[in-house]
């Protein structure tokens, strides 16, 4: 049942041989991007990532459900990364209720938005709950009960080939406050989400989604005129200058309509801010 999304701690094993596991397991579903640290932007809070690349966030469980994190911030997350990976799950007790009902909704956030779970934990979802079997606590019982359930469901087949369903690229925007300079780490995040094929570049269909949904987000449509492609583009090809297919590390990048020409990364951390307020005079 749980052999391909949790991994049960053997005995005697220590947590970074779980986290190594992980690290694997989500490196090869990340194209063997390198991870890096990365920021969601939430209602102007950041979220810090401390591990992410190729779509794919690598998270320890307390950096999750015993942080100041929320429904809406799991959301930004689930919005950002196609797959979560969750090392150092501890069982649940009835006295840190306050994690397990966290755990719950980030599980309920990760399932809504059919976000592939990977997790690493001392024993299989439906026992992971310890209950003292006191009175009060049947609620909780049933609430983990249902939690398992879910669980059980994010391993199989079926959900695991599901489509990805993030909230728009427009609300993930909104939530980033691109009306005002956007930090590198926020821009890091994005482009998770828009390097749609992690290919570590973005083509021009790909950057055409991003000003579609800014648009959308700024002017209430998605149309978007060549000549604001035309100026976003230019500006993140390094002011007009071409990329090269063969330069280091792109190798595997895929040409656009214009021929060899697409936006790197180090371009769109660079530019993003002046691309974003350049174009939006045309949209």
């Amino acid at each position: 049942g749980f052999k391909g999304t949790w991994r049960v701690r053997r005995e005697g094993e220590s947590y970074e041989e779980g986290e190594r596991w992980l690290e694997r397991r989500l490196q090869r579903l990340a194209n063997e991007e390198k991870f890096i640290g990365v920021e969601v932007a939430m209602g102007g809070r950041r979220i810090q990532v401390p591990r992410a690349g190729g779509g794919v966030a690598l998270f320890r469980f307390d950096e999750v459900c015993a942080s100041a994190m929320g429904a809406g911030d799991y959301t930004a997350v689930a919005s950002t990364f196609h797959t979560v990976g969750l090392s150092r799950v501890p069982r649940m007790t009835i006295e840190r209720v306050d994690l397990m009902r966290r755990f719950i909704t980030f599980i309920d956030v990760m399932y809504e938005h059919k976000v592939k779970l990977l997790a690493c934990a001392p024993t299989s979802p439906a026992t992971l709950f310890v209950s003292s079997g006191g009175k009060g606590q049947r609620d909780e019982e049933f609430a983990w009960d249902r939690a398992a359930s879910r669980l059980a469901e994010m391993s199989t087949q079926e959900y695991v080939e599901a489509p990805w369903r993030p909230k728009s690229g427009a609300w993930l925007l909104e939530q980033a406050r691109v009306t005002e300079v956007v930090p590198p780490d926020v821009l890091r995040g994005l482009w998770q989400r828009y390097d749609a094929d992690h290919n570590g570049v973005l083509d021009e269909q790909e950057l055409e989604e991003l000003l579609a949904d800014l648009n959308q987000m700024r002017r209430g449509h998605r149309n978007v005129p060549q000549e604001q492609l035309d100026s976003a583009w230019e500006m993140l090809t390094n002011r007009g200058q071409r990329g090269t297919r063969d330069r280091e590390g792109m190798g595997g990048a895929k040409p656009s309509r214009r021929g060899d020409a697409f936006v790197t990364f180090e371009c769109f951390i660079k530019y993003g801010n002046e691309a974003f307020a350049a174009c939006m005079t045309l949209a």
